[in-house]
């Protein structure tokens, strides 16, 4: 396996995409290197103790996940909590404080008031979930994928 040169590392300006392609079974990955600088690139660039803490968290999932079916059940429930705790920061959590806030107020009609909106949006979900299980159509998940994250430039 060829292992990246100084020269060729990122750091130094160069590009470890040979190295990384040899190295790893890349088609086999869930987020692909320029996802991960999308992500990360916004997020540590001016903060690289954040990124270090990060890099450790990633470490303790990995060796979590390689202990076996208790770690993984470990690194879901770690995955899960940190899904909510990304969540305030998100423009869903955004959106949906302004609506409660306008809801708050008094100002919207009964169906535009999040309650209203959310269970039904659940309601049509799980009725289309139960229709177009798995198991009854032999077909894999179809949802509507978000938009691409564009890179900066």
């Amino acid at each position: 396996m060829k292992r990246a040169t100084s020269e060729e590392s990122p750091r130094n300006g160069g590009s470890m995409s040979e190295a990384n392609d040899q190295n790893c079974g890349c088609k086999s990955l869930l987020a692909d290197e320029e996802t991960w600088e999308i992500i990360l690139d916004p997020a540590f660039c001016n903060d690289p103790g954040a990124a270090d803490c990060l890099a450790h968290l990633l470490f303790v999932l990995k060796k979590a996940i390689a202990s076996g079916p208790e770690g993984n059940m470990r690194v879901i429930n770690t995955l899960q909590d940190g899904i909510r705790m990304v969540w305030p920061y998100t423009e869903e959590h955004k959106l949906a404080q302004e609506l409660y806030e306008i809801y708050l107020s008094g100002d919207l009609k009964p169906w535009d008031e999040p309650r209203e909106l959310l269970e039904g949006a659940l309601e049509r979900f799980k009725t289309k979930r139960k229709a177009k299980s798995p198991k009854a159509t032999g077909q894999g998940n179809k949802r509507r994928k978000r938009p691409a994250v564009q890179a900066r430039t």
